[in-house]
């Protein structure tokens, strides 16, 4: 599926909310996708004897971004999946975060790539899972305003609706970026809704500013739909982040197939560093221009934030939003970091180097 954007209304929009990871649906739409390797052929699980790894990722299968996108592409996963006695199958998700943790939770899918929220959910809500890898380190937000509003900072939509889901990633960084500026929060007037519903309000010009994911906000702002006027691009302390993640118990039976895993996303940052404008071609495949990605991605053309690596930052950042899903009343149990996070996986891979 391939989405050409000719010209914009709110179906078209609508669009866009598919790139990101979605957190506000609960159904499960799952598409099916046998990958292919480098030479394009079939990998023929019955020829050669190889072991499945369902792999479950939002959206649908040429949306998905950051060092996964890459791997998937590039044919990566497969590859070394291969090397080591498996194959995957991708499973698309097109109701994205609740969607893909129904799956996991159901042993439909092994293993997941997607944000750091509806994992940390899962986990907190008794999911057995572990997060073993990093698929993004600085997943991005954006402050949307009306292209006619004299807006010029967060400070002053004091006193107008604003935008966001709240129990989501929006929530969240609307929380923190306004803690970043000394702000209290009962000073705006929150409306609850984001994704489509959100972009409509917003067009009627029922709202001032959304709080969204960054692509969203840029990909409007490209369309004459508003104005960029904050983001998490200089402030990665805000973001979230994009993980890899699989079931406790297929990871501990099937540790190779992690590691390969691991191995392929190091690929992808690998190759993106050196070759950034094919990689935003890649992306692009999903019908949202290039110009958007290059804007989103440009704190660091070395793609440092598609390092695998689990590293001390990676730890903080699962605290915050630890705190913050307990905090708020999101999740009625408190985990700590260790529940979640393993470099196990991690560690075997560099040994293996």
């Amino acid at each position: 599926l391939k989405f050409n954007i000719i010209f914009i209304n709110h179906k078209n929009l609508h669009k866009i909310f598919y790139i990101i990871r979605l957190l506000c649906y609960n159904s499960i739409i799952p598409l099916h996708f046998k990958p292919k390797d480098k030479n394009n052929e079939n990998v023929n699980t019955a020829e050669v004897n190889l072991k499945k790894v369902i792999i479950g990722l939002p959206g649908i299968s040429n949306q998905t971004l950051e060092a996964t996108g890459i791997a998937v592409n590039k044919g990566y996963i497969a590859e070394e999946l291969k090397k080591v006695g498996y194959e995957p199958e991708f499973i698309y998700f097109q109701q994205a975060g609740p969607a893909v943790n129904e799956a996991l939770a159901t042993n439909k899918i092994d293993v997941a790539m997607y944000g750091d929220f509806p994992i940390t959910v899962l986990k907190s809500n008794g999911g057995d899972v572990k997060v073993f890898a990093v698929d993004n380190s600085r997943f991005m937000y954006g402050v949307l305003v009306q292209n006619d509003d004299n807006v010029k900072s967060i400070k002053d939509l004091e006193g107008k609706k604003v935008l966001y889901r709240k129990g989501t990633v929006e929530q969240k960084f609307f929380k923190e970026i306004l803690k970043k500026y000394n702000l209290d929060e009962d000073k705006f007037v929150s409306v609850n809704a984001g994704g489509a519903d959100g972009q409509s309000i917003f067009s009627a010009k029922e709202a001032e500013a959304i709080f969204t994911f960054y692509y969203t906000a840029l990909y409007m702002e490209s369309k004459g739909l508003g104005k960029v006027i904050d983001s998490t691009l200089d402030k990665p302390e805000v973001g979230t982040q994009s993980l890899a993640v699989g079931r406790t118990k297929f990871l501990e039976e099937n540790p190779d197939a992690a590691v390969a895993i691991i191995k392929a996303l190091e690929r992808a940052k690998d190759f993106a560093k050196e070759n950034p404008e094919e990689v935003f071609n890649i992306y692009a495949q999903s019908g949202i221009p290039t110009e958007v990605y290059k804007k989103a991605y440009s704190a660091d053309l070395t793609f440092s934030n598609f390092d695998p690596a689990i590293t001390d930052d990676t730890k903080e950042k699962m605290q915050k939003l630890i705190d913050f899903l307990y905090d708020n009343q999101i999740v009625k149990n408190k985990i700590s970091v260790d529940d979640i996070i393993t470099t196990e996986y991690y560690d075997k891979y560099k040994s293996s180097k």
